[in-house]
C-alpha cells in the first residue's frame, strides 16, 4: 500500500475514535444528568433498650401507641421478656381490650403473662379469666400462688361463688392455700358470695394474719350484717388496739350495740382498753359507766388509762371510789397503776400512802414494778436521797430501770456524783449494752472531765459496743 493510502487510513481511524469518545462522554453526562435522585433510606427503630425504658417512664396513652406499633412491625414480640413489659404497662390504662390484645399477639406468653392479663380482666366490667386459665392449663403452664389468687379476684367481682369454690379445691391440690396472700383473696371471694362461714374458716386456719385479711374478714361480716360472737369481737378489738385501727374499732363497737349485744365484762374492758389506748377517755368512762358488772380487771383499765393519759388526779379519785365497793377488791395490778398516777401527777404523800396500804391492809407482797413506781415517784419530787435508800433497802435485787431512773433524777437535781454510780451501776449489770457507758460519759461531760469521756468513748470501740438507734412504741 502506498503512503499516500496509509496517511488517509490513519486519518479516518483518528477521526472515527475521535466521534466515538465525544459520544461516550455525551451519554455518560446524559445518564447522569437524567438519572433520579437516590433512594433515602428508612429510619431505624429505636433499640429495644430504649423502648423498655420509655415504657418505665409512664408513658401516655398515644406515646404507648407509638410503642406499640414499633413493637409490631419491628419484632421485640419475639422476646416474651420485653413483650410483657409491653403488656404489663397496657394494664395501667385499664383497658381490657387493649391488654387482651397486646396478650394475643404474645409469641410465647409465660406465667407471667398470663398473670398480668388475668389480673388485668379481674379489674374489668366482665371479668373472664377462667377462659385465659383453661388456656395455661392446656398449654402445660403451672399456675401459682398469685394466678389462682387473681382467679379468685375475678370470681368476688362476678360474683362466681360456684368457681370460687373449685379454685379453692384447685389450690388445696396444689398446696398453695397457706399463704397469706391466697388466704386473703379466698376471704375476700367467699365474703363478696356471702358465705361468711366459709370465710371464716378459712380466716380461723391461717397460720399468719395481715391488716389486709383483719380488714377482709371484718368488712365481710359488717357488709352483710351478720351478727359476730363475743370471741370475734374481743379477737378484733384485740387487733385494732395492736394495729392502731381506730375507725375499725369504733365500727365494731357501733356493731355490738346495733346488735344489742350485753355489755358484759370481757366486752366492755376490750372497749375501755381500746379507747384508753387511742386518748379517748370520755369514751371510755362512758362504756365503763354502761356496763352492768365490773370486775377488777374493768377497774384496773380505766384507772391505768386515765393515769397514762394524763389524769393522774381523776384515776387516784377513781381509784377511791374502787375501794367503796363491796363486790371489788383491788390487787396488784391496781396498786401498780395507781402509784403511775401518782408517779405522773406528782403526788409523792398519796403514793407513799397507797404503797403502805399495799402491803399493809391488804397484805400484797410488792414487785420489783411497784418499787419502781415509788423510786421514780421520789425520784421526781427531788427526793433523790429516800429513792437511792428505797432502792438499797428493797429485798428485790434492782434491775437497769429503776438505776436509770436513779440516773435521771441525780442528772435533773444536779446530784452528779451520786449519778456517776447509778451509771456504773448499769453498767456493771449489763455490761454489752451501750446505756451504762453513755450515762456515765454525760456526766463527765457536765463537770467538763473531758479525758474521762475520751477514755469512756476508746473502751466502747474497743469492746465494739454500739449505740443502739432509738425505737418509737408509738402506733
Amino acid at each position: 500500500m502506498s503512503m499516500a493510502k496509509r496517511a488517509a487510513l490513519s486519518n479516518s481511524c483518528l477521526s472515527q475514535n475521535a466521534v466515538l469518545y465525544s459520544l461516550h462522554h455525551s451519554n455518560t453526562h446524559y445518564r447522569q444528568e437524567s438519572s433520579s435522585p437516590p433512594v433515602q433510606e428508612l429510619p431505624q427503630p429505636p433499640p429495644l433498650e430504649s423502648l423498655l425504658h420509655r415504657l418505665s417512664s409512664s408513658p401516655t396513652h398515644q406515646q404507648f401507641n407509638e410503642i406499640h406499633a414499633h413493637f409490631t412491625t419491628s419484632g421485640p414480640f419475639r422476646s416474651t421478656f420485653a413483650a410483657n413489659h409491653l403488656l404489663h404497662c397496657s394494664c395501667s390504662f385499664l383497658s381490657f381490650h387493649l391488654c387482651f390484645l397486646i396478650f394475643s399477639q404474645l409469641r410465647h406468653p409465660d406465667i407471667f403473662s398470663y398473670n398480668t392479663a388475668i389480673k388485668s380482666l379481674s379489674q374489668s366490667s366482665n371479668p373472664l379469666g377462667s377462659l385465659l386459665y383453661a388456656n395455661l392449663l392446656e398449654k402445660g403452664i403451672q399456675p401459682n400462688e398469685y394466678t389462682l389468687c387473681f382467679l379468685l379476684d375475678c370470681c368476688s367481682h362476678g360474683p362466681a361463688l360456684l368457681e370460687g369454690r373449685q379454685l379453692h379445691a384447685h389450690l388445696l391440690r396444689r398446696g398453695l392455700n397457706c399463704g397469706t396472700f391466697s388466704s386473703t383473696a379466698l376471704i375476700n371471694m367467699y365474703g363478696d358470695g356471702g358465705a361468711l362461714h366459709d370465710a371464716y374458716q378459712v380466716f380461723d386456719e391461717m397460720p399468719r394474719r395481715s391488716n389486709v385479711s383483719w380488714g377482709a374478714m371484718i368488712n365481710a361480716f359488717l357488709t352483710h350484717g351478720k351478727p359476730l360472737d363475743g370471741w370475734r369481737l374481743l379477737s378484733i378489738l384485740s387487733f385494732c388496739k395492736a394495729m392502731g385501727k381506730f375507725e375499725i374499732g369504733r365500727a365494731i363497737h357501733g356493731h355490738a350495740a346495733m346488735m344489742d349485744l350485753e355489755l358484759n365484762v370481757k366486752l366492755g374492758t376490750s372497749l375501755i382498753d381500746l379507747y384508753c389506748n387511742f386518748g379517748e377517755i370520755g369514751i371510755a368512762m362512758n362504756v365503763f359507766a354502761e356496763m352492768p358488772v365490773k370486775n377488777v380487771a374493768a377497774w384496773n383499765c380505766l384507772i391505768g388509762g386515765m393515769a397514762i393519759n394524763g389524769h393522774g388526779a381523776e384515776a387516784v379519785k377513781l381509784f377511791e371510789e374502787m375501794k367503796q365497793q363491796l363486790d371489788v377488791k383491788p390487787n396488784g395490778v391496781t396498786f401498780l397503776v395507781v402509784l403511775q398516777a401518782c408517779s405522773h401527777t406528782g403526788l409523792v404523800e398519796k403514793g407513799v400512802k397507797y404503797f403502805l396500804q399495799m402491803t399493809r391492809d391488804y397484805k400484797i407482797a410488792p414487785g420489783l414494778k411497784h418499787y419502781g413506781c415509788l423510786v421514780d415517784l421520789y425520784g421526781k419530787a427531788g427526793r433523790v436521797r429516800e429513792a437511792v435508800e428505797l432502792t438499797l433497802s428493797m429485798p428485790i435485787e434492782a434491775d437497769t430501770v429503776i438505776w436509770v431512773a436513779l440516773f435521771s433524777a441525780c442528772r435533773t437535781h444536779g446530784y452528779w456524783e451520786l449519778g456517776e454510780l447509778m451509771a456504773a451501776k448499769v453498767i456493771k449489770l449489763v455490761p454489752d449494752d451501750s446505756c451504762g457507758y453513755l450515762l456515765l460519759s454525760d456526766a463527765y461531760a457536765v463537770k467538763r472531765r473531758w479525758d474521762d469521756v475520751l477514755g469512756l468513748r476508746r473502751m466502747m470501740r474497743e469492746m465494739t459496743i454500739k449505740k443502739m438507734p432509738g425505737l418509737s412504741s408509738a402506733l
